[in-house]
């Protein structure tokens, strides 16, 4: 049995666990229904699972000492009530549906099943490696991707080296000492080194950082008091910071740490810092991801292999992406006046045909790697 023929005769059960999974939507790590629609599907196939990361599904298909890992993420966002408005559903059916028509071929080697809670929210892949989703058996390199609005349905995006970025958030409390208004001179005003600490890292990035390095600094939110003739006690600074390099990130880290302690200190403040180190760039590797694209251009034509823009959204595959060698693609889902929304969209949807390609290239891919 060739692989076009294994899917499309089991077309209609893999889009049928696509639409139960759609009308089953559930927020990250609340993905209890979506996780026993999981394990039901693997269970019938006779395939053995774990459950981890609380709401998290692994199945190991065959035994060995070394394995593939294919990735879905599960989590749904607060969009229409609670849906799938980020494809999670067709990451889920596609995932499921590769390890139906492996079993349908006849594979014989160990493939690695991994359904993923959390993404959208604090990410479930860090808690699934600790864990241990990696090992037992070892996990030697990992497949990922995501569907992606406006690109065509059979057609993917996929380079090596960083797609999406980091992602770090930070709070910076800047404290000084409140009272009237009328009398400034008594206080020390938190305002102050808050709006100089801002225009500092704009300018500073500017000069110390190369400018062919994309990175992206954005201040969301200052928060300082409320009353016109009151000068508050302190001043709140939000933000977060996207970057493709890990020492660039570190280097920017660097640089609010100072800034913010500087410019307190000018104003006779003092300054906290809360920063969170939240996503890696998501990192494709050269090896790997070469193997993946010479394959499914000899299947889908080299035109239909794009390269894809860089992002500064992020993904927490990235954490997968680190610790084995790995490849994340971006699969099209535009057709039939389908996939043309952004993600997160309210209106967001994808042509069906999505399922079919990418179970074809995941699956041509797998077999091609042991033949």
């Amino acid at each position: 049995m060739n692989i076009k023929k294994a899917i499309e005769e089991n077309m209609e059960e893999i889009k049928n666990l696509r639409e139960k999974l759609h009308d089953n939507a559930e927020l990250s790590f609340k993905e209890f229904k979506t996780q026993e629609i999981i394990l039901n599907f693997f269970k019938n196939l006779d395939i053995h699972t774990e459950v981890m990361a609380k709401t998290g599904v692994v199945a190991v298909f065959n035994k060995g000492d070394e394995c593939i890992a294919l990735r879905a993420d599960m989590d749904a966002l607060p969009v229409n009530g609670v849906s799938h408005v980020c494809g999670h559903d067709y990451h889920m059916a596609i995932v499921a549906g590769t390890a139906l028509v492996l079993k349908k071929l006849g594979f014989d080697k160990c493939i690695k099943f991994i359904f993923q809670p959390g993404e959208e929210d604090e990410g479930g892949a860090l808690p699934m490696i600790k864990e241990g989703v990696l090992e037992n058996p070892k996990v030697k390199n990992m497949i990922g991707f995501h569907v992606w609005p406006n690109v065509k349905s059979g057609t993917i995006e996929v380079s090596s080296g960083a797609s999406m970025a980091s992602v770090d958030d930070f709070r910076i409390t800047f404290k000084g000492k409140g009272g009237h208004a009328a009398m400034p001179f008594l206080c020390k005003n938190p305002l102050y080194p808050a709006v100089d600490f801002i225009q500092t890292v704009n300018f500073k990035s500017q000069m110390e950082v190369n400018p062919l390095e994309a990175y992206t600094i954005a201040f969301t939110s200052v928060q300082c008091g409320t009353a016109p003739n009151v000068i508050a006690d302190n001043c709140e600074v939000l933000g977060t910071i996207r970057t493709f390099d890990n020492n660039l990130r570190n280097k920017i880290y660097e640089n609010i740490k100072s800034a913010a302690y500087l410019c307190a200190r000018k104003y006779g403040c003092t300054s906290e810092v809360n920063y969170s180190f939240q996503y890696p760039p998501l990192v494709s590797d050269e090896a790997f991801t070469k193997r993946f694209i010479d394959t499914t251009k000899a299947l889908i034509g080299e035109e239909n292999v794009i390269t894809p823009e860089k992002t500064f959204a992020a993904e927490d595959f990235s954490f997968f992406a680190e610790k084995v060698p790995s490849v994340h693609f971006r699969l099209g889902i535009e057709g039939d006046n389908k996939g043309i929304h952004p993600l997160h969209s309210s209106e967001f949807n994808a042509s069906e045909d999505t399922i079919f390609h990418g179970i074809h290239i995941i699956t041509n891919f797998i077999l091609s790697l042991y033949s």
